[in-house]
């Protein structure tokens, strides 16, 4: 059957690289696709799912929270974060949305020191939430920035967080002042098309620069990051675990992970 990538764009995707390899590990009938799909074609795009002729989906910008509306049912993770990046269908025919964003970030980001750290955040979407999430559950201070200042407002005011760590949230034009900044993560799809999200700032040493954007060339961000001697991590390792989780959702099979993630980094090369 068919697993597809519903967002817009998606032509950047190394999703299917990995996946398409994965199945013909295991001898699995299946094949991962492309599906550039507009926020007024999405229910119909969910309901083939839902129909069962589609076997399942990765979800991504900027489709993340709108299918969240869309599912029967929800896993824990998209309950708490209000936004899914996996969709499958259950023995009983319910649509199923899933998130495993927080665990690729989670994995992406086990060696960084996160409690206590001054943490801003770009962005303020599914990716943007689920990160969000996961900070605070390791301790860190978080300040989020977004282009539209009130859907920062509002990421900061509808997820829990630790009691004496309210986030805050911070106008676009102050991402440039990096200096009381322990660590910042791109959570924005900026970087796609060659852009910079912080375009004016000054990267440093012992800065850590995240950019989730998970591109085959280096980001322009990943680039200047490196350049500047700052702590990098790019977006590859977070997309292998999040995908690892997804193919476990939709095949009840445990990921052939070293497959998937030499297809990944030989198809980023």
């Amino acid at each position: 059957m068919i697993v597809q990538l519903l967002g817009h764009p998606v032509e950047h995707s190394l999703s299917p690289a990995m996946h398409n390899a994965a199945f013909r590990a295991l001898g699995l009938p299946h094949s991962y696709e492309l599906v550039d799909v507009t926020p007024h074609a999405l229910p119909a795009a969910v309901a083939r799912i839902r129909e069962g002729q589609v076997l399942g989906a990765n979800v991504t910008v900027p489709h993340k929270e709108a299918v969240v509306k869309l599912a029967d049912t929800w896993d824990g993770p998209t309950a708490e974060i209000g936004a899914a990046n996996t969709l499958s269908r259950t023995p009983d025919g319910r649509l199923l949305a899933s998130n495993t964003d927080g665990v690729g970030f989670e994995y992406a980001t086990r060696a960084l020191a996160l409690d206590g750290a001054r943490v801003l955040v770009l962005g303020a979407g599914g990716a943007a939430r689920a990160v969000v999430s996961v900070l605070f559950a390791r301790g860190a201070r978080v300040s989020v920035a977004n282009r539209d200042g009130e859907r920062a407002r509002s990421l900061v005011r509808s997820l829990a967080h630790p009691v004496g760590r309210e986030p805050g949230a911070v106008d676009w034009t102050a991402r440039a002042d990096l200096d009381a900044v322990d660590v910042v993560v791109n959570a924005t799809s900026l970087g796609l098309q060659g852009e910079d999200p912080l375009d004016g700032a000054t990267l440093r040493p012992g800065l850590v620069v995240v950019d989730l954007v998970p591109t085959a060339v280096a980001t322009p961000l990943v680039k200047r990051a490196r350049a500047a001697g700052a702590d990098v991590v790019d977006g590859l390792p977070m997309l292998l675990q999040q995908a690892v989780s997804s193919f476990r959702i939709w095949t009840g099979r445990e990921a052939p992970v070293d497959v998937m993630r030499a297809a990944l980094y030989s198809s980023a090369s």
